[in-house]
């Protein structure tokens, strides 16, 4: 894990598709390479802007690859790992570490409404065994709320 603090402005990165769903891959290229050239200090896929959720779990990998590719270590990648379980997550957060990826987002559990001290559970078992840093994103209208105590 690093011991850079994530500084600047991220930009949530959209993913362009084509007619049929799949990935614009040139598109999204050309847009990261834009954005990076209009001074962003990193970028953020596979979050909410990004539509996570309308990809699977292996296009959101390739995404992944896809930004590291092209930004080629220019600026600090900071990607969503908005799994289903806590398993899957962590299989995210490896993934992404071995890409090269700064740090990951995990949002709490989502659909079902946990306690605080589920979503704590959730965090510290996750953060216990992920390589790479972990932020937290607090989206209470999706997911279970990121209470203060927590």
């Amino acid at each position: 894990m690093s011991s850079e603090r994530l500084r600047g402005i991220y930009t949530p990165n959209l993913v362009p598709c084509r007619e049929d769903g799949s990935i614009n891959e040139p598109e999204f290229r050309r847009y990261l390479d834009w954005l990076i050239d209009r001074g962003v200090h990193g970028l953020y896929p596979n979050g909410s802007t990004g539509e996570f959720t309308r990809f699977t779990a292996e296009e959101r990998r390739r995404i992944a690859e896809i930004v590291t590719d092209q930004v080629g270590g220019r600026v600090p990648i900071l990607a969503g790992a908005a799994e289903a379980n806590t398993r899957e997550t962590i299989r995210a957060c490896e993934y992404y570490h071995e890409l090269g990826v700064r740090a990951v987002a995990i949002v709490a559990p989502f659909y079902y409404k946990l306690s605080a001290a589920a979503v704590y559970a959730y965090f510290k078992e996750i953060g216990r065994n992920s390589p790479i840093d972990v932020t937290l994103y607090n989206i209470p209208l999706f997911a279970s709320p990121i209470d203060v105590p927590t």
